[in-house]
This record gives structure tokens, C-alpha cells and sequence, in this order.
């Protein structure tokens, strides 16, 4: 026996199998639980973290909301991560009231961090509606520098952006960042089965009309059981994400969108086009302040 757990976060699920502590591998004695070292238990920390925002970025936010950093002029700059974080909180209470007059709640996953060089600036997964010019209006509002905006795509499920906004995560000043969030935002609960056979198969069994993740296949140990387990990811395939679930007929497609192989690239082109200004003078100021 072992247990499937299931993570349903919309055009993306994550799957994870495993042996429970009680029970012995098949084939196997039971081993005797051994004490984790305590660069286990941080790595183990770390990759909870990752994946815990992976999943509130995957079950809230979509392609074309937007990765937005809000840097300060150095004579602006703030004292310390306090002021900082009360500035941005202001930001959001300003930004939230322009959202409500136009009708839409604001979302977002926000980490302020400071730089080796003291650059203070804050990273904020926001959610880009219609009918609000975002960047005009970050520029009423954010009066003590710069705005950069990336817009969010899947490629990679996010599993980077999320790595980033929780690197090194502590509460020490000089060097650390730490997310807050919306109250709003749903948070992925999962969903758990004991399935009654001796194992799971090397190659996990895709549903129809989704497809495996490239590169999220994971068989291994656990190294504290040496129990097996395995991790993987599956998301719906482009067919399947036009299917109507009422009548089960295919929408008409918008203008522009022809097929998986041609629409998709058209898109893909002219948002990574969009995109790519504010990508590179992103990079260009991390790099000038000592950020990775």
C-alpha cells in the first residue's frame, strides 16, 4: 500500500507517491527511522517553501498578470526593511482602492529584500486585469523609484520565480527576504489516496488530455525511511484547456488563435516581445546592485 497525494491547481496538477513511515518498502524490512542532520532539515525547508509558493502562483495567477519590482532612488532609500515594508503596505492599500473601483479584487505574493550594495526594492506577483493601466498607476502611487514589470509565463511552472522570492529566507536584515501574501488568494489543500498495491510504476500513467511536465519526473529515497517515493507534475494539454465542460464542443477561437502549433508560438512571440524591454533593464539594475 501507499499514499497518492494530489495538489489541483487548475491547467496544472502535482502528484506525489509515497510509502507511509509505518510500513516497510515492498520487499523490504522495515527500517529504523534515523535522526536528519540539520542541513536535511533546512534543504527539506527550503523545498516546502518553493514548492508552497509554486502552488499559490499556479492556483491564483495566470499568463499575462505580471512579476513587478519596485526599486527606490538611493537618496529615498528607506533605513531599514521596517520603513520599507510600511511603504509597501501603503502601496497596496492605495493600489487596492483603484482595484475595487474597477471592480476586480488585487491579488498578489510580495518579498521586499536588501542588496549587498543596499538596494532595497520589493518583488510582487500581481494580478494584471482589464480596464486598469497598471503602469500608469504604479507611477501615482510608488513616488520613490523605478517600476519594472515581466509578464508571468508557464514555462517552468514558475518553480524559478518561486525559488527567488523565498531564497534565503530569514528574518536578518541585511541579508534576507521574507513573502507576505493576500489574504484572498486560494491556498491548494490536497487531496490524499491509499491506493492497495505493492508500488506505482517508474513511468506514472497520464490522464487523457493532460500531459507530463518535462523535467518534474522524480523516483527516489527518502533519505531518512529509504522508503521510495515520486514527484512529478502534469498539465492540461492545449486541446483539452478549450474544451467546453458543459456541452463538451470546442469554442470558437479568438482572433489569432489557430492551432497548438502555430497560435500558441504567435502569442508566445509577441507577449515574450512585450516582455523583453522590461526583462533585460530588470537584469541590467540586479546586476548593477549586487543582486543575483
Amino acid at each position: 500500500m501507499y499514499t497518492k497525494v494530489i495538489y489541483d491547481l487548475g491547467s496544472v496538477k502535482e502528484i506525489q507517491k509515497y510509502i507511509p513511515g509505518n510500513y516497510g518498502a515492498p520487499g523490504c524490512p522495515r527500517e529504523k527511522k534515523r535522526k536528519r542532520t540539520p542541513e536535511e532539515i533546512q534543504k527539506q525547508n527550503q523545498r516546502n517553501k518553493i514548492r508552497k509558493v509554486q502552488r499559490l502562483i499556479l492556483k491564483n495567477f495566470t499568463e499575462g498578470d505580471l512579476h513587478l519590482v519596485l526599486t527606490y532612488k538611493k537618496e529615498l532609500r528607506p533605513e531599514s526593511i521596517e520603513e520599507a515594508n510600511k511603504q509597501r503596505a501603503k502601496f497596496f492599500t492605495d493600489l487596492r482602492r483603484v482595484y475595487k473601483r474597477a471592480g476586480p479584487e488585487l491579488k498578489y505574493i510580495a518579498a521586499t529584500e536588501k542588496g549587498s550594495k543596499g538596494a532595497v526594492h520589493h518583488h510582487i506577483i500581481i494580478n494584471n486585469p482589464e480596464g486598469i493601466n497598471l503602469t500608469r498607476t504604479i507611477q501615482k502611487i510608488w513616488p520613490y523609484g523605478q517600476q519594472y514589470t515581466t509578464p508571468l509565463y508557464e514555462e517552468g511552472e514558475y518553480e524559478d520565480l518561486a525559488a527567488y522570492l523565498v531564497k534565503d529566507e530569514t528574518k536578518e536584515e541585511v541579508t534576507g527576504t521574507s513573502y507576505t501574501r493576500s489574504r484572498n488568494l486560494i491556498i491548494p489543500e490536497p487531496q490524499r489516496e491509499k491506493i492497495f498495491h505493492r508500488r506505482w510504476k517508474e513511468e506514472p500513467q497520464i490522464p487523457k488530455g493532460w500531459e507530463l511536465i518535462k523535467g518534474t519526473l522524480q523516483n527516489g529515497l527518502n533519505p531518512v525511511t529509504g522508503h521510495p517515493y515520486q514527484h512529478y507534475m502534469i498539465r492540461r494539454t492545449y486541446e483539452s484547456k478549450y474544451l467546453c465542460i458543459s456541452d463538451h464542443k470546442r469554442p470558437k477561437k479568438a482572433a489569432g488563435v489557430r492551432n497548438r502549433s502555430s497560435g500558441s508560438r504567435d502569442r508566445k512571440r509577441t507577449g515574450n516581445k512585450n516582455g523583453a524591454n522590461a526583462g533585460r533593464r530588470l537584469r541590467e539594475w540586479c546586476e548593477s546592485q549586487g543582486l543575483k
